[in-house]
């Protein structure tokens, strides 16, 4: 992905416009530098360049990196012990486990950039009954996310986590 250098002054008068074609007459006031820094914070992020995450990149790499998502935090949350060293400044991820074949790719591609993570997936086991499928599953799911078969992952991902719950 390219970066965009997108203009500052047309966003905030976008979001201006925005906002008072919504609500007409409404005042700004003192929310106006709400409306810079939600601009500020938008021309940044477009800015930058994209940051995938790559084998071997180790933790705090991965942890700045653009490909995380809230099973992949939680999981490297768990396995990296969380609360200290790289977690420093971080809140704790919310305990959630991969639902589709795209959640279980970013959580694939997090034990790749942090290799030591792959033989303790099993410490998994002990965060919920979805996240014991995943451990479970785990070389299995690897190879037909490798295979690029979406189709089938996601219909055994389904499938484990209903037996996991005992539906």
């Amino acid at each position: 992905m390219k970066s965009y250098q997108i203009n500052q002054i047309n966003l905030i008068t976008a979001i201006t416009n925005e906002l008072s074609r919504q609500h007409p007459g409404i005042a700004v006031d003192h929310r106006f530098n709400k409306i810079i820094e939600a601009a500020n914070i938008i021309v940044a992020e477009f800015g930058r360049p994209y940051v995938p995450a790559s084998a071997k990149m180790g933790l705090e790499a991965w942890l700045n990196c653009d490909e995380t998502g809230s099973s992949s935090l939680y999981m490297a949350w768990i396995l990296s012990g969380g609360g200290f060293g790289h977690w420093w400044g971080r809140r704790q991820p919310e305990p959630n486990y991969p639902r589709d074949p795209d959640d279980f790719g970013r959580c694939l591609k997090m034990v790749e950039a942090v290799p030591e993570f792959k033989g303790i997936i099993y410490k998994m086991n002990d965060c919920g009954p979805e996240w014991m499928a995943v451990a479970r599953h785990w070389d299995n799911w690897e190879k037909l996310y490798q295979e690029n078969d979406g189709c089938d992952l996601y219909d055994l991902m389904q499938s484990a986590f209903k037996a996991a719950r005992g539906e």
